[in-house]
């Protein structure tokens, strides 16, 4: 067993030289084989024991806490002892005890290990059996018919590959004992209902039922590992330059469709460190098939749209405020919400304009001047009649988003200047024209 813990922390590279190592010890077989073999390595590492008190077994727990300090004591290992109460925190996180147990557990690890530091804990062969049957009952993908990776993060697990027989076999050969956790016999755990019940029973089946799960798990972590590659190779494919994360819809939609959801699930994975569940990716499959201007909102924040040729990605943000300014003559009026300066100003005869300066006839502006965002009823004149500022913003392709703060230059309804699209062409200056009206834009 030393060998195969040994070959597994060199194949996957798990602790470099002069490492920081925690070990999750519980004092079962597992948690003190992984312990001994750590220790008996002869590497530069630096190892603490955390040892983690759930308040829930009373003197039993008392006693493996004890039995930790000690068996760390007799390896001259240091060994830190954390207290929860479990069943309180399991309530004010409104969690069950079992998945409440194990968030305390890696939090106590990581708060020990540090930014810098690795996790170590063991589990093994059986292990990942019971992990990869739960996901499969609960319902998932390739990725979760992996298991448990050998190294995730900083979180390591040399005894992945070793059976529960051959970890109580080493523990006999180096004189070691173990304590037995009572609960482990209680079928009131998912988990152990699976180690109790079904394990068994595959194992009546197929005696190597446990051992061929494990393999074919470490076998979809190859598959896994490969197609998340061409996924991510996929992704950089279709994905847009921009500041957004935006998908080329097109070429999203020629992707086999395993690859495709591959590829959505990495655009989410971008705002959204949670896994990204079958129905998200379905919805946005769906989306995929609608028009433009077709938008989905998320629990998680997640704002996805069809934007034209592209599927574009972003936070989900509160609906801008409208604004809308005055614009005396000669005087420069900030814009707040746009970041720039704008000034109007009158002459008698047409100047030689810079490319931030619009000229218009001023005796056709009947009313009086403003800079503001769009409203129901704007329009702006061109040549073959007038055209509704909203279907002018579609038909320029502007982002929904964009539309809302959009700088507008009007009198009423009727828009002189849709700033950097479109000026009035009924506001155009010619040879009848008296007065001229000036508008410069600038940033701020």
């Amino acid at each position: 067993m030393r060998k195969k813990a040994r070959n597994t922390i060199e194949k996957y590279h798990m602790f470099p030289r002069n490492a920081k190592i925690v070990v999750g010890l519980s004092g079962g077989a597992d948690s003190v084989a992984l312990l001994h073999v750590l220790c008996s390595l002869e590497k530069e590492w630096n190892i603490t024991a955390v040892h983690v008190h759930h308040g829930l077994r009373g003197e039993e727990a008392d006693r493996d806490a004890a039995f930790a300090e000690k068996f760390c004591e007799a390896l001259g290992v240091p060994c830190i002892v954390r207290k929860y109460d479990v069943k309180a925190e399991a309530k004010a996180r409104k969690l069950g005890e079992e998945e409440t147990g194990r968030l305390l557990r890696y939090e106590a690890f990581r708060e020990v290990a540090g930014e810098d530091g690795y996790i170590s804990v063991a589990h093994h062969r059986k292990d990942q059996a019971e992990t990869v049957l739960m996901r499969l009952c609960r319902g998932t993908g390739l990725t979760g018919l992996v298991g448990m990776s050998p190294v995730n993060g900083n979180i390591c697990r040399p005894l992945l590959f070793c059976s529960r027989q051959e970890i109580e076999q080493y523990c006999k050969e180096n004189g070691l004992n173990w304590q037995e956790d009572a609960t482990n016999q209680e079928e009131t755990y998912t988990r152990n209902k699976l180690r109790l019940r079904v394990l068994p029973l595959l194992e009546e089946i197929h005696p190597k039922a446990v051992e061929h799960v494990s393999e074919t798990a470490e076998l979809l972590a190859l598959e896994e590992d490969f197609l998340e590659q061409q996924a991510s190779a996929c992704y950089e494919a279709v994905k847009l330059n921009g500041t957004e994360v935006a998908l080329d819809r097109k070429k999203l939609c020629e992707l086999h469709p395993a690859m495709k959801k591959r590829v959505l699930r990495k655009a989410m994975a971008e705002f959204c460190s949670a896994d990204v569940s079958q129905v998200q990716i379905e919805a946005l499959e769906d989306l995929l098939q609608k028009e433009t201007g077709k938008s989905r909102d998320f629990l998680e924040g997640i704002h996805a749209e069809n934007r034209y040729d592209a599927l574009v990605f972003s936070v989900k943000k509160e609906k801008p405020a409208g604004y809308q300014v005055a614009l005396p003559l000669g005087e420069t009026v900030l814009i707040p919400e746009m970041g720039l300066n704008i000034t109007a100003w009158t002459g008698e005869k047409e100047e030689l304009l810079p490319e931030d300066t619009k000229c218009f006839d001023f005796d056709k502006v009947e009313g009086e001047l403003s800079c503001r965002t769009r409203r129901t009823g704007d329009y702006i004149s061109l040549k073959n009649g007038r055209k509704k500022i909203k279907d002018l913003f579609i038909d320029e392709k502007i982002p929904r988003e964009e539309r809302e703060i959009f700088p507008l230059i009007a009198v009423g309804e009727e828009v002189l200047w849709a700033v950097g699209l479109r000026a009035s062409e009924r506001h155009q200056p010619n040879e009848h024209t008296k007065k001229y009206l000036y508008i410069r834009i600038e940033k701020a």
